[in-house]
């Protein structure tokens, strides 16, 4: 529920203050020392903040920190929900540490941070292993689900239960997230970032494209697939035979040490020499796992991007085309850096 603090050494080294009910949740995902508190007791009513303040003074002075440099991530940057609601302690964590430790130094360490959460983990890369198997769950019964006369409502309804109905409890302890479905002209609106499912009927001949955000033991997926309700025309089979081949071009691009330009660059080029550079509307990926969707998230697989790719960076590779009234059809995977290359997380 947010309500926990992660406090890293300049060697490495990391404690987790949290909920004493959320150890069993943490444990299996997670590598640091945990410290675990009551965020509420009956013997008196308490903020959230306040609640922090014995379990945080007892670490600090544990970890020697009265007088030392310490980073605090001050940024408003993009985080994922990972309940229907969510403590936030950006704005008062400076004003408690700095009452608890009055001789420190602070600064802002936000950008650090983002570099760190661009590189996984050989553990975090299984959690999100299994993320994306579970995920795909979703998308198996798609191909059953999409038939004209159906309401995009009721197909991304189908989706999430195959999805919640596969959730093996021996591989993961939480898992959750949202399927949206958007048919004909409202797949033509999935360019923006916000997925939105309607009431509208899918009819013959339509672009139909799934779009999924799930997230497992805090991990998260970001993954497209587009179909045709019905037998495809030519002007989609161009279609998707461009974002086939620019989706391969991403791919063998991806290596350490790339550019992530470069990944855009290559998938970019082979959209507009099928003629469909004006209608690929956004960059070619970003950084996926700890958020379902931050276009900011690093490596930006972006045109004007100056990230360079390294080994456990995680991120999205989506080509696509958008024509306004009539449709778009986006192919959205998950990969992984790895010294040969690429690992797709979602090939299926």
């Amino acid at each position: 529920m947010g309500a926990s603090v992660a406090v890293i050494s300049a060697e490495g080294e990391a404690h987790v203050i949290l909920p004493e009910d959320e150890v069993e949740l943490a444990e299996p995902g997670s590598g640091a020392a945990l410290v675990p508190y009551k965020p509420s007791e009956l013997a008196r009513i308490t903020t959230p903040i306040e609640a922090l303040n014995d379990p945080l003074r007892m670490l600090t002075g544990q970890l020697g920190l009265a007088r030392a440099r310490i980073g605090i991530e001050l940024d408003q940057g993009m985080q994922p929900a990972s309940y229907v609601t969510s403590t936030d302690f950006r704005s008062s964590l400076p004003g408690l540490l700095q009452q608890l430790l009055p001789n420190a130094a602070f600064v802002d360490c936000s950008e650090v941070l983002e570099r760190m959460k661009a590189g996984k983990t050989p553990k975090e890369l299984e959690v999100m292993r299994q993320a994306a198997d579970i995920a795909a769950w979703g998308f198996a019964v798609a191909a059953d689900q999409i038939k004209a006369g159906k309401r995009e409502a009721e197909v991304a309804a189908a989706l999430h239960s195959a999805f919640q109905s596969s959730i093996q409890p021996e591989r993961v302890q939480r898992s959750y997230g949202s399927f949206f479905c958007m048919s004909g002209p409202n797949s033509a609106k999935a360019a923006a970032a916000y997925a939105r499912t309607r009431q509208r009927k899918i009819e013959e001949g339509d672009l139909v494209m799934i779009h999924a955000n799930t997230c497992a033991d805090g991990y998260w997926t970001d993954i497209t697939r587009t179909y045709t309700a019905g037998g495809s025309t030519a002007r989609q089979d161009a279609m998707r035979a461009a974002i086939t081949e620019a989706r391969s071009a991403a791919f063998a691009a991806i290596r350490p040490g790339a550019l992530a330009r470069d990944v855009d660059k290559v998938a970019r080029g082979v959209m507009a020499a099928h003629g469909f550079g004006d209608a690929f509307k956004h960059s070619t990926g970003h950084g996926v796992g700890f958020a379902a969707a931050n276009g900011n998230a690093l490596p930006r697989i972006h045109p004007q991007s100056t990230d360079v790719l390294e080994v456990g960076m995680t991120f999205n590779i989506e080509p696509a085309a958008y024509f306004d009234g009539y449709g778009g059809m986006r192919h959205c995977d998950m990969v992984a850096v790895t010294s040969n290359g690429a690992e797709v997380l979602t090939e299926f």
